[in-house]
């Protein structure tokens, strides 16, 4: 099922194929060294899938999904529309992504964030929605405020660590 489209990707649902990319992603420590540590359990990284997928079933529209390269069917990362913390309690939304380092340096992040916003507006029905990054991942940071983000604020403990916070109102 594919949830949107860019001019050079598809952002679709999760597939079982998508696995070895995810635990690939999500074990390599230059890729997540401004999110968590890496895990280097396939078990583990099975466990957060099947997290992500029970709360997809709790919240039909929303949760993480794949970045597809239109032009090849690529994986080129992941993205999440979600309640922060997957919570559902939560009356916060955030978005996220995680780019494959392949990947990097295209484009890609900037192009899909200010429809990932729009569709999570759509579904939440949110007035605002937020995002986190690392207080070094500067990268990121640009890429929140291009898309109209402003930094808020900090977070601590939140995703193994302190966090800058950004906030992007509904027009």
């Amino acid at each position: 099922m594919i949830f949107f489209e860019t001019e050079r990707l598809l952002v679709r649902a999760l597939q079982e194929a998508d696995f070895p990319h995810i635990f690939r992603l999500q074990s390599d420590a230059e890729t997540m060294r401004y999110i968590r540590a890496p895990v280097t359990s396939e078990q583990e990284v099975h466990d957060r899938i099947d997290m992500w997928e029970k709360y997809r079933q709790q919240c039909p529209g929303m949760g993480v999904f794949a970045l597809e390269i239109r032009e090849n069917g690529a994986f080129a990362g992941y993205v999440t529309a979600r309640h922060v913390e997957f919570k559902p309690e939560n009356d916060e939304f955030e978005v996220g992504y995680v780019v494959a380092p392949e990947w990097h340096r295209r484009g890609l992040a900037g192009e899909m964030l200010p429809l990932l916003c729009q569709y999570l507006f759509e579904r939440s029905g949110a007035p605002e929605l937020v995002a986190f990054t690392h207080p070094d991942n500067l990268v990121s940071q640009r890429v929140l405020l291009q898309a109209g983000f402003r930094e808020t604020g900090a977070r601590e403990n939140l995703y193994d660590g302190p966090s800058r916070e950004f906030r992007l109102q509904k027009i």
